[in-house]
């Protein structure tokens, strides 16, 4: 079975000039090292991820398809995949910036020209990170039911609220967050969204500590005043700029998915190691096991390379999103029980010098618990069930895509 997308004559050139340039700005250090996004970044790596962002901004990659007009690339669909694949199959260290992977879709529908100047540009830019700030204690899943407020005083808001469980275990720029702006309105049509400055007075950031690790915050508002400038969209838009966003988080913009690092490695362990005379990768039930998880990765890369294929081309999506989030979020743990089950105990070892693969195995079976962000499993099933005509009303059949938002404009009060 052939998962291989092949390059055309221009994305051969083109993955040619972006192999050159990574080879220049990435350090030999980062080949080999244990994987570094959220679960295991430390600061100085943050910071030199925060660095190489920039310069993927000054090069037109750090937002590869976004308009050029607003700090993009203005790539056409076949150069941003090669460069995920060639930026991907790279070690790198995160930095939890969802200013361009989920913001930018918000600001860009619902931002006033002078807005997407201001804050779009150098977010695309790669020169500014934002953190996402919508899960509440009594407001996951069920966003709707958000207990922040943000009550209009003058030319601002002053906000008042807890987020939990959002964030990354460093430090950011800005805060993507809603806020009900008015307890009277009906669900949907009473919050507002806003781009919150990090270093605003009144603002304190808590560190979570979770099992699966990766630094979590809570992030508390007290009598926090914010500008009216930094409110998206009209006061009462929230829920539909938040959809904006929440489109593309549960799978709706697709994306370049690159070769899965955790298989790659379970093979080479397969064949490098020696049970009972032979090699395990010549055992029938862990050629299985393993071609099964290979099987299992290509078919959600397939899956995002459609939507992210259909966002690129103007196509409405339906259940494409949360199909492809669902199959995320089952594939992952489906792998940790793969990996167990052939590496036993050792799949649980991060010592440095003991560990296989450097620490690969025992970081997938922290992160592949980490099936809530964006939408636990459930709702995705919820989602696509609605999306097929599958509900008890009409209305509830598209989500709340149908349900009309509040008649004002992006610059009302």
């Amino acid at each position: 079975m052939d998962f291989q997308l092949h390059d055309t004559a221009e994305q051969i050139a083109f993955r040619k000039e972006v192999r050159a340039w990574l080879e220049a700005n990435i350090p030999k250090e980062f080949e080999d090292s244990v994987p570094t996004d959220m679960l295991n970044c430390t600061e100085e790596q943050f910071l030199w991820a925060r660095d190489f962002e920039r310069k993927l901004g000054v090069a037109g990659w750090f937002a590869p398809t976004m308009p050029k007009e607003y700090g993009g690339g203005g790539l056409s669909l076949d150069q941003s995949i090669v460069l995920a694949e060639e930026i991907g199959a790279h070690n790198l260290p995160a930095t939890g910036n969802v200013g361009y992977r989920l913001f930018s879709h918000a600001m860009l529908a619902w931002g006033s020209e002078e807005q997407k100047r201001r804050f779009l540009t150098p977010i695309l830019r790669g020169e500014v990170c934002v953190w996402q700030l919508f899960t509440e204690p009594e407001a996951g899943s069920d966003l709707a039911s958000l207990k922040t407020r943000a009550v209009e005083d003058g030319d601002d808001f002053v906000i008042n609220g807890n987020k939990i469980f959002v964030g990354e275990k460093f430090h950011t720029d800005y805060f993507y967050a809603l806020a009900v702006t008015d307890p009277t309105a009906p669900r949907h049509n009473n919050m507002g969204a806003f781009l919150i400055p990090a270093n605003l007075p009144g603002i304190t950031i808590d560190r979570l500590d979770l099992i699966a690790g990766g630094g979590k915050r809570a992030v508390f508002f007290e009598d926090t005043r914010v500008p009216r400038e930094y409110l998206i969209g009209g006061k009462t838009q929230g829920w539909w700029v938040a959809n904006s966003t929440l489109e593309v988080e549960h799978g709706g913009g697709g994306r370049a998915v690159p070769r899965n690092h955790t298989i790659d490695a379970l093979i080479a362990y397969a064949k490098q190691t020696i049970r009972r005379g032979q090699p395990l990768i010549r055992d029938p039930l862990m050629q299985r096991r393993i071609v099964d998880a290979y099987i299992n990765a290509h078919i959600g890369r397939l899956l995002n390379m459609r939507n992210f294929w259909m966002r690129e081309n103007g196509i409405q999506g339906g259940h494409e999103g949360s199909q492809a989030s669902l199959h995320g979020k089952t594939s992952s743990p489906e792998l940790a029980r793969a990996v167990r089950e052939t590496l036993g105990p050792w799949a649980l070892i991060d010592d440095p010098e003991l560990a296989p693969a450097r620490g690969e195995f025992e970081h997938q079976q922290r992160s592949s618990i980490l099936t809530s962000p964006g939408g636990t499993p459930n709702i995705q099933k919820l989602i696509m069930a609605r999306r097929i005509g599958m509900s008890r009303t009409p209305l509830e059949q598209q989500g709340s895509r149908d349900v009309k938002p509040p008649q004002t404009t992006k610059t009302d009060s």
